[in-house]
Order: C-alpha cells, then sequence, then structure tokens
C-alpha cells in the first residue's frame, strides 16, 4: 500500500517545520514537500509554487495562511489539484477545515490524521454538468428561488446557499466583516439579494469560493443600481469572473439575456448551464383539438413560475392559451417589480409576464392555423 502524500503550504516557516515534525514518522503518510510563503501574488504564493504542488500530485494538500489569502489558496490548489483534499489550518480559531465536496472541521491533532488517511468521496468531473453553484439570497422571493432550484436542479449539481443580513449598511466597505469565514469552493454565484448592500458583498464572495461566474438577476433596479452593476461588471471582469445582470430574471438563456436593443450575448460554460434548466421559460405544448393536452416545461423560471403556469394550462381552450398564461403569471409571487424601469420604459414585472406569454404563443401557433383553417368561412371573416 502505498503511503499518504502530503504536500504542506504555511505563511510561517516555524509552523510548517512544526507540522512536517507532527508528521514525520506516521505509519501510512509521507510528507514529500514543504513550501512557505514567499509574497508576490493573491495567495502569497509564487506560480512557481503552485506549479511544484501540480507536479507533485499530492493526495493531501495542508495549507496554513490567514483571511481571504487561505480561500484563495485553497481555490487555486483545488483547481491545481483537484483530486486532493485540502486541509486549511487555521491559527486564529484553532480549527481544521477539511475541503474535498464538503467541509468538515476539527481542532485535535487526531482530526488532522483521520483527515490525512480518511479515503476520499467518489470525485465527479469537473465539468459544467457537475455544476457547483452557490446562491447568496435575501427574503422570501429567495428562499422560493432556492427551493425550486435545489427541487429541479439535476443530480450532477451541488447547490449551497447563505442567507445574507437584512440589516447591512448601505455602503459596505468590510465585505469580510459580514461573510462566513469559510465558503464551500464553487463555480457559479447566484446572488439573490434584495439590496444594493447585499450587491455589494458579492466581491468577496467570489473571492473566497473561486467562483468562476455570477449570475445577479435585476428584477428591482433598488436592489441592484445600474451604477452597482457597472462596477461589479469591471470588478469582477479584472478577476477574470464572467458576470451577467439578466433584467428580468427570466430573460436569460444560455448564450444571452435582456430584451430587445438591450440585449447582452455571453459565452461562458457555467451559467450556459444554469440557463439549460433556469431561465427564459421554454414550454413543449400538444393539444387535442382546441384543448391543450399537455404542456412540458423544457426551461424553467428560476422562482418556478413556468411549472406553475404549466399545470394550470392543461385542459384550456388553446384560443385562450396566451391570456391565460398572461394571467396566470400576473398571479403567481414574482420576483419582478412592478414600478416602471427607468431603461425599459415598463415595469419588469411586464416583461417577464411577454416572456411567458411568448413561450406559449410560439407552441400554440401551429394549433390556431390548424384549426382556423378547419373553421367555416362567412364573408371572407373568421367566425
Amino acid at each position: 500500500m502505498h503511503p499518504i502524500k502530503v504536500f504542506i503550504l504555511a505563511s510561517q516557516s516555524l509552523f510548517a517545520q512544526g507540522v512536517q515534525s507532527l508528521l514525520v514518522g506516521r505509519p501510512g503518510i509521507e510528507v514529500i514537500e514543504v513550501a512557505t510563503c514567499v509574497g508576490g501574488s493573491d495567495t502569497g504564493f509564487s506560480a512557481d509554487t503552485l506549479a511544484r504542488v501540480r507536479k507533485a500530485a499530492p493526495d493531501v494538500v495542508i495549507v496554513e495562511a490567514r483571511g481571504e489569502q487561505q480561500s484563495h489558496l485553497v481555490a487555486r490548489v483545488l483547481e491545481s489539484v483537484p483530486g486532493a483534499r485540502v486541509v486549511a489550518l487555521t491559527l486564529e480559531d484553532n480549527l481544521i477545515h477539511v475541503y474535498y465536496q464538503q467541509m468538515k472541521q476539527g481542532r485535535r491533532v487526531e482530526d488532522l490524521l483521520e483527515v490525512i488517511r480518511s479515503q476520499p468521496v467518489e470525485w465527479r468531473g469537473r465539468g459544467p454538468e457537475a455544476l457547483r453553484l452557490f446562491v447568496l439570497f435575501q427574503g422570501q422571493y429567495g428562499q422560493r428561488i432556492l427551493d425550486n432550484i435545489r427541487r429541479f436542479a439535476p443530480e450532477t449539481w451541488t447547490v449551497n446557499a447563505w442567507r445574507a443580513p437584512l440589516d447591512l449598511p448601505l455602503v459596505v466597505d468590510e465585505p469580510s466583516a459580514f461573510l462566513p469565514v469559510h465558503f464551500p469552493i464553487s463555480d457559479l454565484l447566484l446572488s439573490l439579494g434584495e439590496s444594493g448592500s447585499a450587491a455589494q458583498l458579492i466581491p468577496g464572495a467570489v473571492e473566497r469560493m473561486g467562483v468562476q461566474a455570477v449570475i445577479a438577476p435585476v428584477d428591482n433596479v433598488d436592489w441592484l443600481p445600474e451604477g452597482l452593476v457597472r462596477q461589479l461588471q469591471v470588478q469582477l471582469e479584472e478577476n477574470g469572473v464572467t458576470a451577467v445582470f439578466p433584467k428580468p430574471f427570466c430573460s436569460l438563456t444560455e448564450e444571452s439575456y435582456g430584451v430587445r436593443q438591450h440585449v447582452v450575448a455571453f459565452d461562458d460554460p457555467w451559467i450556459e448551464e444554469f440557463a439549460r434548466y433556469f431561465g427564459r421559460p421554454g414550454l413543449r405544448i400538444e393539444c387535442d383539438g382546441r384543448k391543450i393536452a399537455s404542456v412540458e416545461v423544457e426551461r424553467d423560471t428560476a422562482c418556478g413560475c413556468a411549472r406553475s403556469v404549466a399545470r394550470q394550462l392543461v385542459g384550456e381552450d388553446v384560443g385562450e392559451a396566451v391570456a391565460r398564461a398572461g394571467l396566470l403569471h400576473h398571479h403567481y409571487p414574482c420576483r419582478a417589480t412592478m414600478r416602471v424601469d427607468p431603461a425599459l420604459r415598463e415595469p419588469l414585472i411586464q416583461v417577464a409576464g411577454d416572456f411567458m406569454r411568448r413561450a406559449v404563443e410560439v407552441e400554440i401557433a401551429q394549433y390556431l392555423s390548424s384549426t382556423t383553417q378547419a373553421v367555416p368561412q362567412n364573408h371572407g371573416g373568421i367566425v
């Protein structure tokens, strides 16, 4: 049986030596290399050091660093050696944090030895189909969306969430003061805050989770003003993170978002994977004569409205289906505001309703044309 290979990364050389001396001579454990912080990057470790970690292909990487530097380092190590377990030792709270597919905690030396020796759970591929989604939300609307995503997301996804405080200050100068110390490593962040303050937490959350893409819907400009959208776009782009701001949320597709002249194209595999299942409503409607026989949801709205409308359309007269879909949407608790949006010059809830009506209209067009042709004509007009 081969020994478990351990690589130690530490910001303090004395600490690294201490951990190494603790592990040397332990049965089944081999410390293959030790590296300490040399500065020059966000992680505090040079690119050459991370390349050494990747080349060594350790089974376990022990990381000691402080605050956001530790979060950066954990994310980089998991990206460099995706099959490894990362053990983050935090001197401030004397905790052992273990990152693999889930985070575990411990305090004792025995805990450290246990997690090094433990067999890893089955590792899933790092493709978009194994999306690790994190939802940052506030209030009941965000909770409804989170619940719907968790219920209908593919089994290959991992969905984690955190409810942000409602009493955040208007200006969040230090996001780290309001964020949990440890977030799970994630691919995509979905921000569902109900205040501009919550949106200001996005860069800090992205940094701690190693996020590669962000979806921040604009269903109310009070929650995400245009100026803040531009600020976030620049800040996230500078960090190599793709960010989309669909207005409204249900305008999102695999390659674009927005409406009319405000449509914005993007190219990102993580957002594309999400939008394959949630975003602009997509339906498949079958009719039996003048009645709707079945409605299949090909893409749900994130809030679940498309599924709700689909269930209630079955049995409706095909000629009334579009109007009925609009009414059902109107009565669903939509997150989009009823106030007139300054850019679109109409309420966002109206725009969202148009997407729902259009999804139905496209599907029933063939049935309307066939039933119309079958109706007798009277002096050139439709009876």
